[in-house]
């Protein structure tokens, strides 16, 4: 009630001090205090709760005073212009619509004014999902200095929507140009898009790939998919590059690259260089899948004994179930058959079971969890928040 009262109060002050005005002014008693009572007829309206009759009422004064003077058309746009995005915000985009459309379509009004109207319509349009309709006026925008940003912009959300990417990146390029960012995630994903969805040779899969980077130095997307080519091609030194700038670029994402990365460095028979690069990542960021690859080369090297005591000592510091999982492992491979052994299978189980159930991927900006990882949050629509949970306790 209260929203809805401050939200019309502009429009009944309007009304309040037209009165005034036109009673000074024009001395036409009569009229003033007919139109007086109706705008106190109207607040009274606000005030017990009759929102809809009241915003019935503003609405016919306001259509009442279409052929008064030019010092009322100003006044008159913007109270019909609150009136419309009043009804949007209400969920009763038809009347929204009407109000907008009879503004965008009055010869009284400016060009300018006329404008704004269409911004407001193409708004009404994206509420209801009558995206074409939306679309044709955002292109009809896109050439005006003061509205070119929102409509590349909003048009970006229309073709995502659809998923015309190419459409996408046009609009995202024009608008980059135009309004420079220095690290853009929403073009650099449609590029990325385009690669995924598009029949392309590997060389333009790479181009584009390498546009996603230039224009998002962070794009972890890009970086994995420009690694997975390289690696089709036999090109492992190049895809180890790749995938190790997601060290500096995102290193919540490692979990999901380890078991490929590692896979390079065999290929190449450099194992070494492999542990290396665990141990710097190790340094930079805590994560229970570091720690298990690196216990498994311990293991390798030194003996499980060591690969278990640096585990146990690892697991003060980073509560996972995978580290804590594995730790089981190593206790059932040492125990003797019998009760106890029997005991650690059970506990194991139960801790795969709550691993299996546990959400794997859960997005930084609103907390959206999934199971499987998608680069566009279903909940927020942000690019790129979704991130591996890595095992950590729950």
């Amino acid at each position: 009630m209260l929203e809805l009262l401050f939200l019309l109060l502009p429009v009944a002050a309007l009304y309040g001090w037209y009165m005034g005005y036109r009673n000074a002014k024009k001395g036409q008693d009569e009229v003033s205090n007919k139109l007086s009572r109706e705008y106190v007829t109207g607040v009274n309206l606000l005030l017990s709760n009759q929102q809809d009759k009241a915003v019935d009422l503003f609405l016919d004064m306001l259509q009442k005073q279409e052929s008064e003077n030019d010092i009322h058309s100003d006044s008159q746009f913007e109270a019909s212009l609150t009136l419309g995005n009043l009804f949007r915000s209400r969920g009763e985009v038809d009347r929204a619509i009407r109000i907008h459309q009879n503004l965008v379509d009055d010869p009284n009004f400016s060009f300018d004014q006329k404008l704004l109207a269409k911004q407001q319509l193409s708004f009404d349009y994206m509420k209801v999902g009558f995206l074409d309709r939306a679309e044709n006026i955002y292109i009809s925008l896109v050439d005006e200095p003061e509205f070119a940003n929102n409509a590349l912009k909003e048009l970006a959300k229309i073709y995502q929507k659809t998923k015309e990417w190419k459409k996408a990146i046009d609009v995202t390029e024009k608008r980059q140009k135009a309004f420079p960012r220095s690290n853009n995630i929403e073009l650099a994903h449609y590029y990325c898009e385009y690669v995924a969805d598009e029949d392309l040779t590997a060389k333009e899969q790479k181009t584009f790939l390498r546009r996603a980077l230039e224009v998002s130095p962070t794009c972890v997307r890009a970086s994995i998919e420009l690694a997975y080519i390289y690696m089709r091609e036999q090109e492992f030194h190049t895809a180890i590059e790749y995938f190790q700038m997601i060290l500096q670029q995102n290193p919540a994402f490692l979990s999901e690259v380890l078991p490929h990365l590692k896979w390079c460095y065999q290929q190449l028979q450099e194992q070494n260089d492999y542990e290396l690069f665990l141990i710097k990542a190790k340094q930079q960021y805590k994560s229970g899948a570091i720690e298990l690859a690196l216990a498994e080369l311990i293991d390798k090297k030194s003996g499980s004994a060591v690969a278990q005591a640096n585990l146990y000592q690892q697991l003060n510091h980073i509560p996972s179930m995978d580290i804590f999982n594995r730790l089981i492992q190593y206790d059932i491979d040492e125990a003797e058959n019998g009760r106890a052994k029997e005991s650690l299978v059970r506990l194991q189980q139960l801790v795969e079971n709550k691993i299996g159930q546990s959400f794997s991927y859960r997005c930084s900006h609103c907390g959206y969890r999934s199971h499987r990882l998608v680069w566009n949050c279903p909940s927020c629509n942000k690019w790129e928040t979704i991130k591996p949970v890595d095992g950590n306790y729950q």
